[in-house]
């Protein structure tokens, strides 16, 4: 009796045990259904976007010049990361000798950073930008370019540094120091920067002096700039501008500003060593060290956000123009001013 019983418990159980399997099974596969299904109909996140931490990160440079260098060794310094250089010729292709080197692909890389208009231009031309792939453009970021929303397609958002310098922030600092400044002399081509300067009158930025607009299509127009040309102004501003950057046309106008009395703000080095009484000085490796903290915040948070940033810089005050010019300095000069002969 105890053996008949011993054997239907047996029986019992494993049938037991047959169904309880069953059911397991096919509730986890109904699992996994209900799981695609729920995935299928989730909202695609559109800041979402898949990086490969694995794979190099490309910098393509526009030349091989000075403040290139000096903004991707900024950069290399900082990230811990496997950097491939890559250069554009002079007829406008790729080329690099690193060994992990695979085109230009954005797909190849975990970021591709386009240092540079030329680098950016390269890039936009060879990459449908506009298939609204985020996984490509939310990789690509750019540095050292003058208004890239004239290289960047409409509807495309790049993350970046530019160069455009002259903001409210750092024109306003312009009357702290010289407080006398009320009109300002603005140089540049219209051709390069009629856009930047009706913009910049249309947000503000000159509200605290009146900018006067003062045009250079070509040399012969520097000749030009006499000193009738230079009468009523209280300054002159460089901006960073294509056609105004021969160091010859830069002295001349220099030379001819301080012989009228007239202090002349640039944004380099070189306009102070030329002369210049104020210079907004662009520091490359920094920009470099901007660049590398937008790539660690991508990297850590793949849902972040990041909007076009001002280059880093510091001001230098020629202590000798200033004298010879007899300028007035105000009582609350900015903190990174640094003064130098």
């Amino acid at each position: 009796m105890k053996k008949r019983n011993n054997k239907s418990r047996c029986r019992l159980f494993l049938l037991t045990l047959a169904v309880t399997s069953i059911f397991i099974i096919e509730v986890t596969a109904l699992s996994g259904v209900v799981a695609k299904a729920r995935a299928d109909t989730l909202p695609v996140q559109a800041e979402y976007f898949i990086v490969n931490p694995n794979l190099p990160i490309a910098v393509i440079i526009s030349r091989e010049i000075k403040p290139f260098i000096e903004m991707v060794e900024g950069f290399e310094s900082l990230v811990d990361h496997q950097v491939v250089r890559i250069f554009i010729d002079q007829n406008g292709n790729p080329f690099s000798h690193d060994p992990l080197y695979k085109g230009t692909q954005i797909e190849n890389y975990s970021f591709v950073i386009t240092v540079g208009p030329s680098a950016l231009s390269y890039l936009v031309k060879n990459n449908n930008l506009l298939d609204n792939n985020i996984s490509n453009t939310k990789k690509i970021l750019y540095a050292m370019v003058l208004n890239p929303e004239t290289i960047i397609p409409k509807g495309v958002s790049l993350c970046g540094i530019s160069l455009n310098l002259f903001s409210e922030e750092t024109i306003s600092k312009i009357t702290h120091i010289f407080p006398s400044v009320k009109k300002i002399g603005v140089l540049f081509d219209p051709a390069n920067n009629s856009e930047w300067f009706k913009t910049a009158q249309k947000n503000g930025i000159f509200k605290k002096f009146n900018a006067i607009p003062l045009h250079i299509k070509e040399q012969s127009d520097v000749n030009n700039l006499n000193q009738k040309n230079l009468s009523g102004v209280d300054a002159l501003l460089f901006i960073p501008d294509k056609t105004v950057t021969s160091p010859t046309i830069i002295s001349h106008i220099i030379k001819q500003s301080v012989a009228n009395k007239i202090p002349v703000i640039g944004y380099n080095s070189f306009f102070h060593k030329s002369g210049a009484a104020l210079s907004f000085v662009l520091d490359y490796r920094k920009i470099g060290g901007q660049m590398a903290q937008l790539i660690i915040q991508q990297l850590s948070n793949k849902n972040s956000s990041c909007e076009q940033l001002n280059p880093a810089y510091h001001i230098t005050l020629n202590r000798a123009v200033v004298e010879l010019l007899n300028l007035e300095l105000g009582n609350s000069l900015p903190l990174e001013l640094k003064v130098e002969p």
